[in-house]
């Protein structure tokens, strides 16, 4: 009877363990199914001063994060007077990633909600060093602290000189070619600037004077003083560039894009690269535009110096409860075949590789046949210090230039005024 006992009790027993190891191999491999699935999350990225369309959104961003991490959704959410940043966080709804510009990073950082990247790109062993360095060291001034980092790299907004071909061709004039000056592009300016048969032609519409500025790094505001200088030689000497454009005899042309892009009587145009998805569409209504371009006009003691770096950004906000996630996403965007169909599609990568440069605007029709290689013949200049009192400062700047323009006032005049005016400004601020 032991032995029979003794039998049942060993059967049973193993019965038992087996069965409760049975159970504990399906509770693993259940909690081992569910890490390997991870929760699904949707990010939302706000777009704010830096443009992309829809169609860029989808294949640059969206889909490729959905194809590498199938759990991630991203979606757009665009800056609307409704939609503002003070706005949204007030009411708890910032979205997880940020889409923008120099000017917008330091709004949205101004509000205390945009996350320093250093310990994730850590953690993560993100290369930094794949970028070019003036892209990481625009983004570190323009957050104001040079050991904090607020943002990766999307894409560079480059400069250069469009210029329409068929005016200088109506009037057997050479067209423009790299490495002028603005003197030397207004000089060239002053020979297609005309009426004929009652129809104006527009040599140049000049850069904006504090475009101009940046190359030669004027700054508008002092730090250390808390004062506007907007009455440095620096200032004077741009502001006169600039004035050169306008005096030019008949050379008043009003919107540059649309006397350019539409109207089509405007010779020559600095602009930013985003006109380039204008005139693919252009391409692609059957009305292309005859033009070509040459690298940006500098000035003689700034050489292959452009305008400031314009680096647009993807930022994650420091309310984003999924910053892991939305570090994923900045990942696949700065990833090779992301970075290449990029720049296929005419947005300059901010890496180093030359495979990026080689691959540049090969999808726009509209290029075919272009000057390429225009577009990175110049520098970057470095960008200036920035807060929101240099930016009391910049915002008296386009009026001044507007009372030299009309005649209203001559340049010092104008510049003196602006200054007082901003110091007022800047010192109610500062006092508030």
């Amino acid at each position: 009877m032991v032995t029979k006992g003794l039998i049942v009790t060993t059967v049973l027993t193993t019965l038992i363990v087996s069965g409760c190891s049975e159970r504990t191999d399906k509770s693993t491999s259940s909690v081992e199914t569910v890490k390997e699935v991870p929760e699904p999350v949707k990010l939302t990225l706000y777009q704010r001063g830096a443009n992309i369309s829809d169609e860029e959104f989808r294949a640059l961003i969206a889909e490729p994060v959905q194809k590498k991490y199938p759990y991630i959704t991203v979606e757009l959410v665009r800056s609307t007077q409704d939609a503002s940043p003070v706005s949204l966080l007030s009411g708890g709804s910032l979205p997880d990633l940020l889409f923008a510009n120099p000017g917008t990073l330091r709004e949205i950082k101004e509000l205390k909600a945009v996350e320093d990247l250093t310990e994730l790109v850590r953690s993560t062993r993100f290369d930094l060093s794949r970028f070019e360095s003036y892209t990481i060291d625009a983004i570190r001034t323009n957050g104001g602290d040079p050991n904090k980092l607020y943002g990766i790299p999307f894409s560079v907004n480059f400069s250069v000189l469009y210029y329409n071909k068929d005016i200088f061709d109506k009037f057997g004039e050479a067209y423009p070619v790299d490495g002028m000056t603005w003197d030397e592009v207004t000089s060239l300016a002053r020979k297609v600037t005309r009426s004929e048969n009652g129809q104006p032609y527009y040599g140049l519409h000049p850069a904006d004077v504090d475009r101009m500025a940046g190359q030669l790094s004027i700054g508008a505001y002092d730090p250390n003083t808390r004062k506007a200088t907007l009455t440095s030689e620096g200032w004077l000497r741009v502001f006169a560039a600039n004035k050169a454009v306008w005096d030019i005899q008949g050379n008043q042309p009003g919107n540059n894009i649309t006397a350019f892009m539409k109207d089509r009587n405007l010779a020559m145009m600095p602009q930013l690269g985003a006109r380039l998805g204008e005139l693919e569409d252009l391409h692609k209504q059957g009305v292309p535009l005859n033009w070509d371009m040459v690298s940006y006009p500098t000035f003689p003691e700034a050489p292959q110096t452009g305008s400031e770096t314009d680096v647009h950004t993807l930022s994650i906000t420091s309310t984003s409860k999924h910053k892991e996630a939305a570090f994923k996403v900045i990942e696949v965007v700065s990833e090779d075949a992301t970075q290449l169909e990029k720049t296929r599609r005419g947005r300059q990568s901010g890496l180093k590789d030359p495979k990026y440069k080689e691959s540049f605007g090969s999808g726009l029709q509209t290029l075919q046949g272009k000057h390429v290689a225009a577009i990175f013949q110049i520098i970057p200049a470095k960008p200036r210090f920035s807060d929101k009192y240099s930016d009391i400062a910049k915002n008296q700047i386009a009026t001044a230039m507007n009372k030299v323009i009309k005649g209203e006032a001559d340049i010092n005049s104008a510049l003196r005024e602006a200054e007082e005016l901003a110091n007022k400004q800047i010192e109610a601020a500062i006092n508030k």
